[in-house]
């Protein structure tokens, strides 16, 4: 993975080449099956919704992720927030999805004989298929905040049509604001590649000094995290969107 690989390079790791210009299909599988998952519990749970009495576990669960992107999206931008609410959930949902995939001793299958390789290479230096999660995927990470970046800015036209576009271009305050549309994604991306690589690999490291309890802690720390990251991430997203759409622009 692009992303992984280079920040192992940055820490003195191997090389980022060899995944630069190459397709990364072990993120896209994973971000495949994270996708037809949060469809295939969506689908179920709608068949067996229950509206009077309680529902069933699943129900509960999917209903208070509901009311949690809610009050999320609202509290952040306000009246506006139904136009906004699918993105802000769909992100939400995704990105914890994602950072739960990747929780487990996958690292062990990886050296199995007969595991597949990516480009059906073969060798020493062939990459097997990884199962991690796709949100240490630059790529990955880079697409969800390019999303949150084209909303962001279409929400400011949405809202305030022309005037918003004299805004960005026209006053003192234009570079500062071009320069504000590439620094936000660009935390978004990072901090959500980073800071799951940094869990994958201490979870790595625990498994090869002490494979039998240690790393069922590191693991249920790094759902913890998986879920604050996943937070952050639609937070800041509808932090964004609701400056965007305030009434003072």
């Amino acid at each position: 993975m692009l992303g992984k690989n280079l920040f192992l390079y940055q820490l003195g790791v191997g090389t980022p080449t060899d995944a630069i210009g190459v397709i990364h299909a072990d993120t896209i599988a994973l971000s495949a099956v994270c996708m037809l998952g949060i469809l295939a519990v969506g689908s179920v749970v709608a068949n067996n919704m229950k509206v009077d009495g309680p529902g069933g576990k699943m129900q509960a669960i999917v209903e208070s992720i509901y009311l949690f992107a809610d009050d999320l999206a609202h509290g952040q931008i306000g009246e506006h927030y139904k136009t906004f609410f699918p993105l802000i959930a769909a992100i939400f949902i995704f990105v914890l999805t994602g950072n739960f995939l990747g929780v487990g001793p996958w690292k062990v299958f990886e050296h199995m004989p007969g595991w597949p390789m990516l480009n059906g290479a073969t060798g020493p230096h062939a990459e097997a298929f990884e199962i991690a999660s796709p949100t240490t995927d630059f790529n990955v990470t880079v697409g969800l905040a390019a999303v949150a970046l084209v909303v962001y800015i279409c929400s400011g036209f949405w809202k305030h049509g022309g005037k918003y576009a004299k805004t960005l271009f026209l006053t003192p305050m234009a570079p500062i604001e071009i320069m504000d549309m590439v620094v936000r994604p660009s935390t978004l991306a990072l901090r959500l590649m980073v800071v799951i690589t940094a869990d994958e690999l201490m979870r790595g490291a625990f498994l090869l000094m002490c494979p039998i309890l240690l790393p069922t802690a590191i693991m249920g720390f790094e759902l913890f995290i998986g879920v604050i990251q996943a937070f952050v991430f639609a937070l800041l997203t509808s932090i964004y969107i609701g400056l965007t759409v305030a009434e003072h622009h």
